[in-house]
């Protein structure tokens, strides 16, 4: 159905899922609108309105007409469900029902497996029940989608039967000029040999605790890691120990520029979990810089089928990866470094997919099974104000908040803790100026004792002027006489 709109379902984890379901909204004429979800508050956006409206759960439950009559007004004929939390799911089931629509899941991670993925390392293990609860809901999905063959084979693997198409996520296409930006000044100061860069927000799961533990390998090495964006550790930009420097948060564009303002030769990819896509590898790929990847997962995947750069051997350590950064980064790996570079100077579409492919893709599925959704209905409408919340619960934004919260904690002690070190450098140069005065003021006192010795030696030297000419005009052997005993006297 072309004229239907598009009712994406996701929850708050934002990411590379935020960015996709956005993507989708920029590159599509259709109507959309993203309902959010958590487990206790749901609040429908409509992006193109830059409006979010506070749903009113109890109200959504005791009037589902209501809902469905809400949901024609905008038009929608079709969900995309991006979640498969229980809450997600639920909301999904009933909204289905009761407007009898079809729905659309992507996977867009492993938690289909179980919900504690993303805390395991390495390949997810299934929770059974869980398993068969997302299960059940995938195989009533019109199409499940998924941006990479490793996600699509396991789920087909996990669910059986399970028909599963790969629709990588796409990007917009390279941009050129704008403002340049700058690597930050605490960086330029002592600035490393080389420089990897690692770019996002790095958690847990993408191996934070691993970039600390390269501290000890990488010594002496003078290469630096950068990370463009921040840790869960440090959100604040500054040095990290000796070898690792956070620039913070960047916006939408700037990777190209950033990379080439930190010098960085090469992307590295410490992630403890395997990964289902990763944004991250196609914008440093468009930026033209060559990946170190782990060999599990979509990373190990795109660079086995596309080039763009190495692979790590399952199970390695901060030993090997600091051995692999090295071997690179230095004089026996530049040519084959720069052959790398090379490629990823050229465009290609397969290796970084397009944003209107992946949109195009999308677009025939929403034609194929959407609904036309019925007369149009008033946003004032009585009906679909008794369905707003009053306050929208907090619950909804709490990771978010929470996040957000911890960021603002490490900023602040982050501040606090330079205030500290410029109070103590402020003692210390007070403390080392009041030393250089004083050792300025003895050596301007030693310089005039100096001065008053070599104007006294200088008198004495024009006094005994006269005698030393009288003393020439004494005959030779006086004069010899004379000096000898001279010379006895001192001896």
């Amino acid at each position: 159905m072309e004229s239907c709109a598009v009712l994406h379902i996701a929850s708050l984890h934002g990411g590379g899922v935020d960015r996709h379901v956005r993507d989708i909204v920029r590159g599509l004429p259709r109507g959309q609108s993203i309902w959010h979800v958590s487990d206790r508050a749901e609040a429908l956006e409509l992006p193109r309105e830059r409006r979010s409206l506070p749903l009113d759960r109890a109200a959504i439950d005791r009037a589902p007409d209501a809902v469905a009559g809400f949901l024609r007004a905008r038009g929608v004929g079709i969900l995309h469900v991006h979640s498969l939390g229980a809450a997600a799911r639920a909301r999904t089931a009933a909204l289905a029902g009761r407007l009898g629509l079809r729905y659309l899941v992507t996977l867009h991670d492993v938690l289909f497996l179980t919900p504690d993925a993303l805390e395991r390392d390495g390949p997810p293990t299934p929770d059974p029940a869980w398993l068969a609860a997302t299960g059940a809901f995938l195989r009533e999905a019109a199409a499940v989608l998924a941006p990479s063959a490793y996600i699509a084979e396991l789920a087909r693997r996990h669910v059986h039967g399970l028909e599963v198409a790969v629709v990588p996520n796409g990007s917009p296409p390279r941009r050129a000029g704008g403002p340049i930006p700058a690597a930050r000044a605490e960086f330029a100061a002592r600035r490393p040999r080389a420089v990897a860069a690692v770019l996002g927000a790095i958690g847990p799961h993408k191996g934070s605790a691993m970039l600390d533990a390269l501290a000890a390998p990488l010594a002496g090495t003078g290469i630096g890691i950068v990370v463009i964006g921040y840790l869960d550790a440090q959100v604040a930009p500054g040095w990290r120990g000796e070898h690792l420097f956070v620039h913070g948060a960047y916006g939408d564009g700037e990777v190209p520029g950033l990379v080439r303002a930190y010098g960085a030769r090469l992307a590295l990819f410490p992630n403890r979990v395997p990964e289902s896509f990763s944004y991250a590898l196609s914008d440093l790929w468009d930026a033209g810089v060559p990946a170190l990847v782990p060999a599990a997962g979509a990373l190990g995947e795109r660079v086995r089928r596309h080039g763009g750069g190495w692979i790590l051997p399952d199970g390695t350590g901060p030993a090997g990866i600091a051995a692999a950064l090295a071997e690179h980064l230095g004089p026996a790996g530049a040519a084959e470094l720069a052959r790398v570079e090379s490629d990823l100077s050229r465009t290609d579409d397969a290796r970084v997919p397009r944003l209107d492919t992946m949109t195009r893709s999308l677009d025939a599925l929403y034609a194929r099974f959407g609904i036309d959704a019925g007369a149009p209905l008033d946003m004032d409408d009585a009906r679909v104000q008794a369905l707003l919340a009053a306050n929208l619960d907090g619950a909804l934004f709490r990771e978010e908040l929470a996040r957000v919260a911890d960021e603002l904690a490490q900023l602040r002690a982050g501040i606090a803790g330079e205030r500290e070190q410029a109070a103590q450098f402020a003692t210390e140069a007070r403390a080392w100026i009041a030393k250089l005065e004083a050792d300025v003021a003895k050596v301007q006192a030693d310089l005039a004792r100096e001065h008053a010795a070599r104007g006294a030696l200088a008198e004495e030297n024009e006094r005994m002027r006269p005698g030393d000419a009288a003393f020439a005009l004494l005959p030779g052997l006086v004069r010899r006489y004379l000096l000898k005993k001279i010379r006895d006297a001192r001896g």
